[in-house]
C-alpha cells in the first residue's frame, strides 16, 4: 500500500531520540507515510530548539534522551510552551516510568521496535484527537468569553446543584467570585432573600429538579459581599444534550433591574405629578365652595351667640331664642360638613401625590374608582355628564395609589377628548365588572372625537403625545401600560375617529380572604385625670386642641425646643402631641432628641401630621412604632388616641411618667 498517496497534508513531526540509527528509521517510515519528519533531536535543549524553529504538529518522544532533563521532563516543557501533543517511545515499559510518563497526557505510547502500521495508526489518532481537543478548547474559550462578555449574569450548576460557572456579571451581583463560587452549592451563592408567592427554592435547581424552564418575574438578590439587596428577573433551564437527550445540569440568567425600577418609580412620580397639576387647578373651585360655607357661617355663629348671650341675660328663653339656638346649631352641622368635604378633597390630593408603599396589598377597585372620579370632577363640568355603573366585583392585588393613578389617567383623558361647552350633550362612562376569565375589568368609556388610526399605534409609547402645547407630557398612557402590566393585566384601547374610545383594564382577581372576626364596639373609657403636652407651630391649632382636651391638664407650645426645656426642667407628661413638620424643630428631630433622654416619654409621643410629602421623614415614621393621628381629625378620635396612651401610661411600673 503507497500510505503516501492516502495522505491529504504533510503534517510537521519532531523526532526525540539519542540513537542516530533509530531516529533515521523513524524519520524514512514517516516521510514514506507521507508526513515530513524533517527534524530530529537527540536531547531536551535540541527538542526546544528544533519546536521553536519548526513548530511540529507532533512529536515522537523517546523517554531516554542524551542530557540531564529524560523525555518525560521534555515532553511537559514542550506541551506546556508549544502545545504539542507527545508520543512516547520507549524499549522499556516499567510500572515506575508509565506511572511517570502517563501524568503528561500523552496522545500515545510506542514499544520498540516500532512497525510502520502501528506508527501510522498511532500518528494519525493523535493528530486528530490533538485538533478536535484543540477545536473544543477554542469553543471553550468562545464560549466563555462570549458569557463573560454580555450584560447578563450567567450561573452554570451539575447535575448535583454545584456551580459549574460565573460570569463576571454574576460575580459582581452576588458578591462572590468564581474561584470561591465554583464547586458551591447554588443556593449558598445566590441568596435569593424575596420571592414571589409559591417559589421556595433557587430557580436554577427548580429548573434542574423539574427539568423544565422556570421564570422569576422578579426577587431579591442577597449581595454577600455588601449585604446590599438587589431586585433581580431571571430565567433558568436544564442543560440537555440534544443527542443523547441527557441532562447535564442547569444554567440561570439574570439581570439587575434595580435601577430600572427607580426609573419606572421616577417616572409615575412625574407623571402624578403632572396630574396633580392638572387635579389642582380645580381645586380652588372645589375648595372654595365649602370654605364658604365655613366662613360664612362663621361669622354668622359668633353674631348669633352674642346676641343669643344679650337675650338669656334679659330673661328666660323666649321662642324667638329657642330658633335662633336651633340655625346655630344646623349652622355648626352645616361647617362640620363642609369641613369634611375640604378634608376629602385634601385627602384625596395627598394620596394621589405621596411616594408609592413598596409593599401592595388588596385594593378595592370600586372605591378606587370612586376616589379617582372624585379627583377629577372638575375636569368633567363644561365637558360631559360622567355616569357610573360600578358593580361589585373582587379586590385586586395592587396598591391603591398607583391603580388610582391609572384610573385618573384614563378618566382626564377621557375628559379631554371632548371640547369645552358641550357637557349636555356628552357623557364619560365608567363601568367595573367581571370578564368571561373571572378578571376585574375597569371600563372608561368617552363619546368624544375619537384616536386617528396613525395616532392609535403609537398611544402607548414613551413620551408621545398630542397635547406638547398643553403641558403633556407624553409618559400617561405609557405609565399606565407598564402599571397594568406589573400587575398581571392588560390595558386595550378601541377607538373609531368621531365616535369615540373605549379602554379597557383586565386584572387579576385577588384570592379570597378569610373574613375578619366580628368584633363588638367596646365600651367608652372612663376620661382619667392627666398630663398632655401639645407642640405644633400653629397657634390656632393648639387653641383648639386645648379645648377639645379640657378634661385633661393641657400644656400647649409652639416651639419644639420650649417642650425639651420644659421636660429638662423636670415637668412629666402622660401624652405628648406633636406636629411632625414645623420649621424651628421637627417633631422627627424633638423626638429623636427624646428618645436618647427620656426613652419612656418617647413611646408616648403621638404624631400628627396634615402629609407627609418629604421621603425621609415617611421613612422614619414608618419605622417608629408610635401612633400616628392625620388633620384634619376630630375632636372624639384625638381624646380616644390620648386616652389610650393615658390608659397604657398608667398601667406602667415605676416613674414612668419621666
Amino acid at each position: 500500500m503507497n500510505f503516501a498517496a492516502a495522505a491529504i497534508d504533510a503534517r510537521s513531526i519532531l523526532i526525540v531520540e539519542d540513537e542516530r540509527i533509530v531516529a533515521m528509521d523513524i524519520q524514512q517510515t514517516l516521510n514514506d507515510l507521507g508526513y515530513d519528519a524533517a527534524s530530529v533531536a537527540s536531547s531536551a535543549d535540541e527538542a526546544m530548539a528544533c519546536a521553536e524553529a519548526r513548530r511540529p504538529e507532533l512529536v515522537l518522544m523517546d523517554i531516554r534522551i542524551n542530557g540531564p532533563r529524560d523525555g518525560i521532563e521534555a515532553a511537559e516543557a514542550l506541551k506546556r510552551i508549544f502545545d504539542v501533543p507527545i508520543v512516547f517511545l520507549t524499549a522499556h515499559a516499567d510500572e515506575t516510568t508509565l506511572q511517570r510518563a502517563k501524568f503528561t497526557a500523552p496522545h500515545g505510547y510506542l514499544l520498540k521496535p516500532i512497525k510502520a502500521a502501528e506508527l501510522r495508526s498511532v500518528v494519525e489518532v493523535s493528530l486528530f484527537r490533538h485538533d478536535m481537543e484543540r477545536r473544543q478548547r477554542e469553543r471553550d474559550r468562545w464560549f466563555a468569553a462570549t458569557l463573560e462578555s454580555i450584560a447578563d449574569a450567567v450561573v452554570a450548576v451539575g447535575l448535583d446543584g454545584r456551580i459549574t460557572f460565573m460570569n463576571p456579571v454574576a460575580e459582581a451581583l452576588t458578591g462572590v467570585s468564581a474561584a470561591d463560587g465554583v464547586g458551591q452549592p447554588a443556593a449558598d451563592v445566590l441568596r435569593l432573600v424575596a420571592m414571589p408567592s409559591g417559589v421556595t427554592e433557587v430557580p436554577v435547581l427548580q429548573a434542574l429538579r423539574q427539568r423544565e424552564v422556570v421564570v422569576l418575574p422578579e426577587g431579591q438578590l442577597l449581595n454577600v459581599a455588601t449585604g446590599e439587596h438587589r431586585l433581580i428577573v431571571d430565567s433558568a433551564a436544564p442543560v440537555v444534550d440534544t443527542r443523547s437527550s441527557q441532562t447535564l445540569g442547569a444554567v440561570m440568567v439574570f439581570r439587575d433591574v434595580t435601577e430600572r425600577q427607580r426609573m419606572q418609580a421616577r417616572l409615575e412620580m412625574i407623571e402624578r405629578l403632572a396630574s396633580l397639576g392638572t387635579l389642582a387647578a380645580g381645586v380652588a373651585h372645589e375648595v372654595n365652595n365649602p370654605l364658604t360655607v365655613v366662613v360664612a357661617n362663621a361669622e354668622y355663629v359668633k353674631s348669633e351667640i352674642e346676641q343669643l348671650r344679650l337675650d338669656a341675660a334679659a330673661g328666660p328663653p323666649t321662642p324667638d331664642s329657642i330658633d335662633r339656638s336651633r340655625q346655630v346649631a344646623q349652622a355648626l352641622d352645616d361647617v362640620s360638613s363642609a369641613a369634611a368635604r375640604i378634608g376629602q378633597i385634601v385627602s384625596d390630593l395627598k394620596a394621589f401625590a405621596r411616594p408609592v408603599p413598596p409593599a401592595s396589598g388588596q385594593v378595592d377597585v370600586v372605591r378606587s374608582v370612586e376616589w379617582a372620579i372624585r379627583a377629577t370632577a372638575h375636569e368633567f363640568r363644561s365637558r360631559a355628564r360622567v355616569v357610573r355603573r360600578l358593580e361589585p366585583v373582587p379586590p385586586v392585588e395592587a396598591d391603591d395609589v398607583r391603580l388610582g393613578q391609572v384610573i385618573v389617567n384614563l378618566l382626564t383623558n377621557a375628559a379631554h377628548a371632548i371640547p369645552p361647552g358641550q357637557a349636555g350633550s356628552h357623557e364619560v362612562t365608567v363601568s367595573t365588572g367581571l370578564d368571561a376569565a373571572a378578571r376585574v375589568v375597569i371600563t372608561v368609556r368617552d363619546t368624544g372625537g375619537g384616536i386617528p388610526a396613525a395616532v392609535r399605534a403609537h398611544i402607548f409609547e414613551p413620551f408621545f403625545t398630542t397635547k406638547r402645547d398643553d403641558g403633556g407630557t407624553g409618559l400617561g398612557l405609557a405609565i399606565c401600560h407598564g402599571i397594568v402590566t406589573a400587575l398581571g393585566g392588560d390595558i386595550d384601547v378601541e377607538s373609531e375617529e368621531g365616535r369615540g374610545t373605549t379602554v379597557r383594564v383586565s386584572l387579576p382577581a385577588a384570592a379570597a380572604a378569610a373574613p375578619d372576626a366580628i368584633v363588638p364596639p367596646a365600651p367608652a373609657p372612663a376620661v382619667r385625670h392627666a398630663r398632655v403636652l401639645v407642640i405644633d407651630d400653629e397657634e390656632l391649632l393648639l387653641s383648639v386642641m386645648g379645648r377639645i382636651l379640657h378634661d385633661y391638664e393641657v400644656e400647649t407650645t409652639a416651639d419644639a425646643r420650649h417642650a425639651l426645656s420644659l421636660i429638662e426642667g423636670g415637668q412629666a407628661f402622660d401624652v405628648i402631641l406633636v406636629d411632625v413638620t414645623m420649621p424651628l424643630m421637627s417633631g422627627i428631630a424633638f423626638f429623636q432628641e427624646l428618645r436618647t433622654t427620656h426613652p419612656a416619654l418617647a413611646d408616648r409621643v403621638v404624631f400628627m401630621s396634615g402629609g407627609v410629602f418629604e421621603s425621609d421623614f415617611e421613612a422614619f415614621l414608618d419605622t417608629v412604632p408610635n401612633v400616628r393621628i392625620g388633620k384634619p381629625f376630630r375632636g372624639t378620635a384625638l381624646r380616644q388616641v390620648v386616652q389610650e396612651i393615658v390608659d397604657r401610661a398608667t398601667g406602667d411600673a415605676g416613674d414612668s411618667r419621666r
